[in-house]
């Protein structure tokens, strides 16, 4: 199953909606208890759990497509992306740049990706409409490039009726023309959407495929490593621990290099005994 921007989606059961953690109150003692619903997730004898995820996933997509210079410069950059992309925003240093900036910061990034209005952006930072109306279009003057892009995908849909992803997959969106304003505003920000998200998707799927081309080439049949879960931005494998190592290095190689790309699109790794207890692990890279 797919979503309507091309990511993949799961049901009966849906294990991508397995919770992380949650907490409820004895109500014997009156203590916290904390419940990790993933740690009953197990691998095999001998194996365990190794985790890639991408790294501000469709942020950098939006970089690759829009090639704004300024954004692609900062995410070519090691650091606290948000915390960067704040401080050249409101043209500060990064050291005066604090937690609720760049909360904002990244909440605007989103925003922009997921195509919410400034209606949507102003309860999730709760301020008033007009503010967030002057964040969003600030935000988008200082990464020119990211605003030229987003008229020219609306554009490109109102003439073809449809949108096309990174590899070429299409949307169509034929009420991008509605005469009513309401409808014809939440399409064009669908049509932006589409194309991150769906290109996005389209990174993971070409990322899972030479991956998994790679494991033919390097391991026998009964060695080979097990896609078990596909978690949108993340990959989740059941791996023998006598070649994690070799496994882990195939893994990073084949998802930051799955596709020629303006800026890196670098894969955090995690392993664990379990589904609950994936931690970063240098010692593995």
């Amino acid at each position: 199953m797919h979503t309507s921007t091309g990511r993949i989606t799961m049901c009966e059961p849906n294990i991508q909606n397995v919770a992380k953690n949650f907490e409820f109150i004895n109500p014997l003692t009156h203590e916290k208890v904390l419940i990790s619903c993933r740690s009953i997730f197990l691998p095999r004898k001998g194996c365990v759990f190794l985790s890639a995820d991408y790294c501000q996933l469709e942020l950098r997509m939006l970089a690759h497509l829009s090639e704004d210079e300024l954004l692609c410069k900062i995410l070519s950059s090691r650091g606290d992306i948000f915390k960067t992309i704040a401080a050249k925003w409101n043209h500060i240093s990064e050291e005066l740049v604090t937690d609720i900036l760049r909360a904002q910061t990244k909440q605007i990034c989103y925003g922009i990706i997921y195509g919410i209005g400034s209606k949507a952006l102003a309860e999730q930072l709760r301020i008033d409409i007009e503010d967030a109306s002057v964040f969003m279009e600030n935000f988008k003057n200082t990464y020119p490039g990211i605003k030229v892009y987003i008229q020219k995908v609306i554009n490109k849909c109102r003439d073809d009726g449809f949108i096309e992803t990174l590899c070429g997959r299409r949307r169509y969106l034929p009420r991008i023309k509605d005469e009513n304003g309401a409808i014809r505003s939440h399409v064009e920000r669908q049509a932006v959407n589409s194309t991150i998200q769906g290109s996005a998707a389209d990174l993971v799927k070409r990322a899972m495929r030479k991956i998994e081309q790679n494991f033919d080439l390097h391991f026998k049949p009964s060695e080979k490593p097990a896609l078990v879960l596909h978690l949108h931005d993340e990959l989740l494998f059941e791996v023998n621990q006598q070649y994690l190592a070799k496994t882990t290095k195939i893994i990073k190689q084949s998802m930051e290099s799955s596709l020629p790309l303006r800026v890196p699109f670098p894969v955090k790794l995690k392993i664990g005994k379990s589904w609950g207890t994936l931690t970063e692990n240098i010692d593995i890279l």
